[in-house]
């Protein structure tokens, strides 16, 4: 599979100072303000066919390819006239996503850091004709509600999900791929450049260090959206009992 995947790293500019212009009873509204904001460019990244995921709560990665300049430009016009702050983005084109991404996290660091200098930036590459493919890995946990929910507190439960997403992440960082906790027991993996088979090698080493049986579906396509569809048609595959394994994987490329 060749060709490059596009990250681009969302930042709220100056948030350091801009948190303290709200004074000491700002918790609540940085908590609502950052969710809005979330779902407002989860929207605006989907409807270009892209995907958007945490990283920090002031800091997004979204998976971009096929999404032009002008289209970053017009989400980052369309942020700016809706919140009290304004937003940059930094772009990388690379085969690994660990490598897009620090591509994306250097181009905004030499306009400088994230709490000084810099607004309203919108840096790095665009070369749609190398933005060939993006794989996405859909993760589950089987059988989550009776191994954690019916036998441990809700907070026991959530912490050994926080330590299987460290977990996973570590053993895919390995391959420069990127794992994102997406709720529940699911877990996404940006995983260009990660075979089927050390997929499978991932999910049974981090399974056996937790005593849980994990399932992933894999998609292949040539933006993130339709990529995450088709890893959630296999992991539905996978639930439905019509394949006897661990992982399936589906492709809409030639």
């Amino acid at each position: 599979m060749s060709g490059k995947l596009k990250i681009t790293l969302i930042r709220i500019d100056n948030y350091g100072p801009w948190t303290l212009e709200l004074g000491n009873d700002r918790e609540y509204q940085l908590q609502i303000i950052q969710a809005q904001l979330y779902a407002h460019l989860q929207r605006l990244f989907a409807e270009k066919n892209g995907a958007l995921f945490y990283n920090r709560f002031d800091e997004m990665v979204a998976i971009s390819n096929g999404i032009s300049l002008e289209d970053h430009l017009k989400i980052q016009d369309e942020v700016c006239k809706n919140y009290p702050f304004t937003i940059s983005m930094g772009i990388g084109l690379a085969e690994k996503p660990y490598d897009a991404l620090e591509i994306a996290t250097k181009a905004l660091q030499r306009y400088g850091s994230s709490s000084r200098d810099v607004k309203k930036v919108v840096v790095g590459e665009f070369d749609e004709s190398y933005e060939k493919s993006v794989k996405i890995a859909h993760i589950d946990v089987n059988n989550v509600t009776g191994r954690l929910i019916d036998r441990l507190s809700a907070y026991e439960t959530a912490l050994m999900i926080n330590r299987l997403n460290v977990k996973l992440g570590e053993l895919f960082l390995n391959h420069k791929a990127l794992t994102f906790f997406c709720g529940g027991d699911n877990f996404m993996v940006v995983a260009n450049g990660v075979s089927e088979m050390e997929v499978k090698k991932i999910l049974k080493k981090a399974g056996n260090d937790f005593n849980l049986t994990l399932k992933a579906g894999i998609g292949i396509a040539k933006t993130a959206r339709k990529a995450i569809e088709l890893a959630t048609k296999g992991l539905d595959f996978i639930r439905n009992d019509k394949a006897n394994r661990p992982i399936h994987e589906l492709s809409d490329l030639s």
